[in-house]
């Protein structure tokens, strides 16, 4: 966690701002449209490609909207230094796409919504990218989120959440979108040395 903030109308928190409004936004439709923007493999089969991606931005009520949302900001208020814009958005993409193709091939999941994974994805990769500051407190929440993910990974419970937002937490979601944001990670960080290098 770096020092100064970047103020709120930069570029990371401009487009925090919009992943916000278009949450609310599809939350605030009719139930059947929201439909439409949920993965579902029934659908998917269908055609419904846009939901690999719409999906991680609708959510099942307002405690779900309310949780995402506040982990959105809360990613910023830790990360924001780190958090390049062009590179946040590539691992915003990346994990979105990317945990919706995992979900989908290597789980058993028949349907996903909510922001959640996605989040997962983001505080990977914005973790990989604090470590060259090599600060305690990035040891610290790597402890943190490693036992979170292996707490739900191992059977913790996770009921109340359960009941709190209306549907199942997708564990598996959260695994996939961490890997997929570490990953994004390491790739900005090794670009550069070999442009370097080269």
């Amino acid at each position: 966690m770096t020092s100064a903030k970047p103020p709120l109308n930069s570029p990371s928190a401009i487009s925090f701002m919009v992943i916000t409004l278009l949450c609310i936004l599809i939350f605030l439709l009719p139930t059947q449209m929201q439909n439409g923007f949920l993965l579902s493999l029934n659908t998917l089969d269908s055609g419904y490609y846009w939901q690999l991606f719409t999906a991680h931005f609708a959510h099942s009520n307002m405690w779900h909207l309310g949780l995402n949302i506040t982990g959105l900001w809360l990613i910023w208020l830790l990360f924001s230094e780190v958090l390049s814009i062009k590179p946040m958005l590539f691992t915003l993409i990346a994990c979105s796409a990317g945990l919706s193709f995992a979900l989908v091939f290597f789980t058993d999941i028949h349907s996903y919504l909510g922001l959640s994974g996605t989040l997962h994805g983001l505080f990977g990769y914005a973790l990989v990218r604090e470590l060259q500051y090599k600060r305690p407190s990035t040891f610290l929440l790597i402890i943190v989120a490693i036992s979170k993910l292996a707490y739900e990974q191992f059977g913790g419970s996770v009921e109340s959440t359960e009941a709190l937002i209306g549907v199942s937490v997708a564990i598996d979601g959260h695994l996939w979108g961490a890997i997929i944001g570490v990953l994004c990670g390491c790739v900005f960080i090794i670009m550069p040395r070999i442009k370097k290098d080269a």
